[in-house]
């Protein structure tokens, strides 16, 4: 008698956890390219940043960036459920500087075309990034609207 319940229970919590799991995952990474070499200028690194989030490459912004910057990686399940939208950049531009080269911290405006993003219109836009130098090389330290 003990036994039904006690095998119910065993199979709701499997499937409860097993639905946590699905929905909490991430969206699959996109396709990996070469990092630049440590001693890439701030300029270089941007760039592969950049690149990386057209690919939705989250390995890549995740060794680009620090701390981690992955809000170009694909959704969870749950945050598209939730509203929280799936950003997507389907495109950059007209990387330019905004700081002088010799600061501590560089800085880049550039244009994007993007998607998915909560509480904004999709298309193009101009957006910044600065990036610091870290002891294996620049990192891209923080992102957004320009």
């Amino acid at each position: 008698m003990r036994r039904v319940p006690l095998i119910t229970t065993g199979l709701v919590l499997a499937v409860v956890v097993g639905g946590v799991i699905v929905v909490g995952a991430p969206g699959r990474s996109g396709p990996q390219a070469p990092l630049p070499s440590s001693s890439a200028s701030a300029r270089t690194v941007a760039r592969a940043f950049l690149d990386a989030a057209v690919r939705r490459d989250c390995h890549g912004m995740r060794a680009l960036s620090a701390p981690d910057d992955t809000d170009w990686c694909p959704a969870s399940l749950w945050q598209q459920w939730t509203g929280e939208g799936d950003p997507t950049m389907d495109a950059w531009s007209a990387l330019q500087r905004t700081t002088a080269a010799a600061d501590r911290q560089q800085c880049f405006e550039f244009g994007t075309r993007e998607t998915g993003l909560t509480g904004m219109e999709p298309g193009a836009d101009t957006w910044g990034l600065c990036l610091r130098h870290h002891a294996d090389g620049w990192r891209v330290v923080s992102e957004g609207v320009g």
